[in-house]
């Protein structure tokens, strides 16, 4: 009788231990296999902020057209009337631009007998540049048929600096400053043809040509 309780309690023991290994079984099952971890080939990557890189750029063309100190100097061109009144007169020039000009009684108006050129017609202009960076015209002529300088601007102005090696003439008209590189064409005959010998503060009267925007020349306005 003893025997049999006992078979009983083991046969009992037994039982339990099953139970409990097929509740953990299939809690496992339940689960799946995972353990937490990204599977391969899934590993996330982290967002970040896209950095910003400054591109590479070509460095722009040295400008030919900056403010300035004043200096004394003057432009001269030939170029239409566009518009004109007893006390100035508006002019294209060859380089795009459009000028107004101040006409006033120390204006030479010889060539046209004292009298003011018509609206349209082609006229050779020399002019003087005023501290406010005004122009005066001082001489007002018809343009002649055949004029070498017909696209031409005539700049006239003090260098801010000597020329180098470089080759590259820097001065300033008026309240305007400019930058040009002489080539190897351009007439020098003030400097013996050698553009090193444009030193600084001196004044100068450079000829450009447009639309290339090659000096022509350039000479001693002092001369």
């Amino acid at each position: 009788m003893q025997k049999h309780h006992v078979r009983s309690i083991q046969g009992l023991f037994v039982c339990s231990v099953v139970l409990v290994l097929m509740l953990v079984v299939t809690a496992c099952a339940g689960t799946g296999t995972s353990t937490g971890q990204p599977s391969s080939g899934t590993t996330p990557t982290a967002t970040t902020a896209t950095q910003g890189v400054t591109p590479t750029s070509t460095q722009p063309p040295v400008s030919t057209n900056t403010p300035a100190a004043f200096k004394a100097g003057g432009i001269s061109f030939i170029g239409p009337v566009k518009s004109i009144t007893s006390t100035s007169l508006v002019m294209s020039a060859p380089n795009g631009h459009t000028y107004t000009l101040a006409i006033t009684a120390q204006t030479d108006r010889s060539a046209f007998g004292g009298n003011l050129p018509a609206v349209g017609a082609s006229v050779d202009m020399d002019s003087t540049i005023n501290p406010d960076g005004s122009l005066t015209a001082t001489i007002l002529k018809p343009a002649q048929p055949g004029d070498p300088d017909l696209n031409v601007v005539a700049y006239t102005g003090i260098t801010t600096s000597a020329v180098g090696a470089d080759r590259v003439l820097h001065f300033t008209a008026g309240v305007t400053s400019y930058t040009f590189t002489i080539p190897a064409t351009a007439v020098l005959t003030d400097y013996n043809g050698n553009a090193q010998a444009i030193g600084i503060n001196a004044p100068v009267k450079v000829k450009v040509s447009y639309p290339a925007n090659t000096v022509v020349s350039v000479g001693n306005a002092a001369a």
